[in-house]
C-alpha cells in the first residue's frame, strides 16, 4: 500500500468515526430534551387538573341543573333537558379545572378552555389520569389554553368600584365610530367581481 493511499483510508475511518459520534450524540441530545420536556400529570393531577371521560351535554353553570342531568336516563339525547339547563358539551380528552367539589351531590365546579363560565359536572365524568383527545393529544394547561391557574377566581378590574364606567368602545360608542368604521370598510381593499 502506498503511505498516500493508506492517508486517503485513515483519513475516511476518521471521518466514518467522526460522523458516527455525532449521530449518537444527536440521539443522546433528542433523548435527554424529550424526557426533560415531558409533563408531570401526576402533579397536574394533584393540583386539580382533570380529563374529562365522556361525551356529551353533561355540564351546567347551575348546580340545580346539573342533577337534573345526572338524574336524567337520556341526557344525551333529551333536546329539551339540554336547553331547559343551558348543556354543555364535554368531550373525552378535555382538560378542567375543578374549583369545587361536592362529594354528597357527586358534582364538581369545573373551568374549561374557551367556555366563560364555570360549569357543574359529575365527579365521575373526571378522571386524573391523564387521557387523550380525539386527535391522540393529552391536553396539557399549556396547550388547552387554560394555563397555569393560580388562583381560581378572576381578579377583579381596577376600574371597578371607582365608580367610573369601564371603557368599553362597543357598549359607549364615540360620535364618530360609525364615520371611522365606514370610512375604514370604504379604504380596506376588497375584491371587485370581474365581468367575464
Amino acid at each position: 500500500m502506498i503511505p498516500e493511499e493508506r492517508s486517503n483510508s485513515v483519513g475516511a475511518a476518521q471521518k466514518g468515526l467522526a460522523a458516527k459520534f455525532l449521530a449518537l450524540f444527536c440521539l443522546l441530545s433528542a433523548a435527554t430534551v424529550t424526557t426533560a420536556t415531558a409533563t408531570d400529570f401526576k402533579a397536574l393531577a394533584e393540583q386539580g387538573y382533570r380529563w374529562v371521560r365522556v361525551n356529551g351535554p353533561y355540564a351546567t353553570p347551575n348546580k340545580n341543573d346539573a342533577t337534573k342531568l345526572a338524574d336524567a336516563k337520556s341526557a344525551s339525547t333529551d333536546v329539551e333537558l339540554q336547553d331547559k339547563t343551558h348543556a354543555y358539551f364535554l368531550l373525552p380528552g378535555m382538560l378542567v379545572f375543578v374549583l369545587e367539589n361536592d362529594s354528597a351531590a357527586g358534582l364538581s365546579r369545573v373551568r374549561a378552555s374557551g367556555i366563560v363560565v364555570d360549569l357543574w359536572t359529575e365527579t365521575k365524568y373526571l378522571s386524573s389520569e391523564p387521557l387523550k383527545d380525539s386527535y391522540g393529544v393529552t391536553e396539557t394547561p399549556d396547550s388547552s389554553g387554560l394555563g397555569h391557574l393560580g388562583s381560581p377566581t378572576p381578579s377583579p378590574s381596577p376600574n371597578v368600584g371607582q365608580g367610573t364606567p369601564l371603557e368599553n368602545p362597543l357598549m359607549n360608542p364615540s360620535p364618530n365610530a360609525d364615520r371611522s368604521l365606514l370610512e375604514n370598510q370604504l379604504m380596506s381593499p376588497s375584491p371587485s367581481p370581474t365581468a367575464h
